[in-house]
């Protein structure tokens, strides 16, 4: 699966850092309009936007979905945990539920900036629903809309994160027995534990390894991006179009471009090939030649093309869609084609540059779409998402693939 894998092994979570110089483009929010009057922003009695239901799901039930997001919300708005075990009839869930929004909470409070939220909705839209043996089965997506305080007026998306609820009566009113959220932050607890005492000891696991990765990132990488300029010492015949690319991811963070492009949702996930074909707008030509490949023919994009390590300019190769093999790809790659740097310190990063992240391990694939005053904000596919703080995951593995052009 190409996003939201978990795992418990400890890796290096950086390549070793260049000591050479970078003039990297930013957003400075400080030199923003000072004319320009300060909104003042009210948190809203509810975070609910539109909720479409196709199947008629009882208000009540409705009703108890709603009190959980406004409950999660309100938390992530003022960094402020509300209680939700009140919602809950199994301890279980219950447990992960609080864990997962503590663990976001107290991670974003390690930072030295404001994580709490100007503005926030989100929208639900019911996808099945069934009533069986006096329990309420709801699927659904969330999309999500947030303006953090540290980004001001950006705002940043996310759509389609797969959820679900078993929801019964107890006692007259509506109790969620079963909560699964396709969120990094949940399912690293769905995935590892089958007690309540294993919640916890997972809890601890992922805040240690936080709280070390944002220390590190703070008194290491940032000090020395801030002192040095980056150079990669590498010979580039043709530099890489950035604008195209990150126009590209614009265009189609939440859209497939199904005329051109077999959607490999189904086979694993999106998220490499979205970022492929942004790099190859962005001008990197496909590589079909030697023992390092990184291409992705397509005769008809309903098709999915078959693998194919011939040097010849047909099929495609797992460098194309697989997170791992395209860091590998990055990372040996000589001769034509791809010209990148995949030990490059991660406050180099500026927007088309791809970024990696995961628990343990390499997971899942994003491409840089700003850097507003030293903060890096990425576009994906598979989770979709747009503008999206990387300080906001909550994974423990994230590493830059620097995209400095082909030969």
């Amino acid at each position: 699966m190409c996003l939201l894998l978990s795992g418990l092994l400890l890796l290096n979570l950086f390549g070793s850092l260049s000591v050479k110089p970078n003039n990297e483009p930013v957003i400075d929010l400080s030199k923003q309009d000072d004319n320009k009057e300060t909104e003042n922003y009210v948190m809203p009695e509810s975070f609910k936007g539109t909720i479409s239901d196709e199947f008629n799901v009882p208000e009540g039930v409705i009703n108890t979905i709603v009190s959980y997001m406004d409950a999660y919300y309100k938390s992530l708005y003022t960094l402020e945990q509300v209680d939700t075990n009140n919602l809950f009839s199994d301890e279980y869930y219950a447990a992960i539920s609080d864990k997962a929004i503590k663990l976001v909470l107290d991670v974003r409070k390690l930072y030295d900036f404001d994580f709490g939220l100007n503005t926030a909705h989100y929208d639900l839209k019911i996808r099945d629903y069934t009533f069986e043996n006096g329990i309420h089965h709801i699927e659904f997506y969330e999309d999500d809309y947030m303006k953090f305080k540290f980004l001001n007026d950006i705002e940043s998306q996310v759509y389609d994160i797969e959820g679900y609820f078993e929801i019964k009566e107890v006692d007259g009113e509506y109790k969620i027995s079963k909560l699964y959220k396709e969120q990094g932050y949940y399912l690293s607890f769905y995935d590892y534990t089958e007690n309540i005492a294993d919640v916890d000891k997972m809890y601890d696991y992922y805040y240690s390894e936080l709280k070390d990765m944002v220390r590190y990132n703070n008194e290491v990488l940032k000090e020395r991006a801030s002192r040095t300029v980056y150079d990669s010492g590498k010979n580039v015949t043709n530099q890489y179009n950035r604008t195209a690319a990150v126009e590209y991811s614009n265009k189609y963070f939440h859209t497939r471009n199904s005329s051109e492009w077999y959607n490999f949702a189904y086979e694993g996930g999106n998220c490499q090939n979205y970022a492929s074909q942004c790099m190859y707008v962005g001008g990197i030509p496909m590589d079909f030649l030697g023992a390092d490949q990184w291409k992705c023919y397509i005769e008809d994009p309903v098709y999915e093309p078959e693998l194919n390590y011939n040097e010849v300019q047909s099929g495609r190769t797992a460098s194309w869609v697989a997170v791992g093999s395209f860091y590998e790809y990055a990372r040996d790659n000589e001769g034509f084609g791809l010209v990148a740097d995949t030990e490059a310190n991660l406050y180099f990063a500026e927007p088309g540059d791809i970024i990696v992240v995961g628990n343990g391990g390499m997971a899942h694939t994003v491409i840089v779409s700003k850097v507003v005053d030293g903060h890096i904000l990425v576009n994906s596919n598979s989770i979709d998402m747009k503008d999206y703080p990387i300080e906001a995951y909550t994974y423990t593995y994230v590493k830059l693939i620097k995209i400095l052009g082909s030969n």
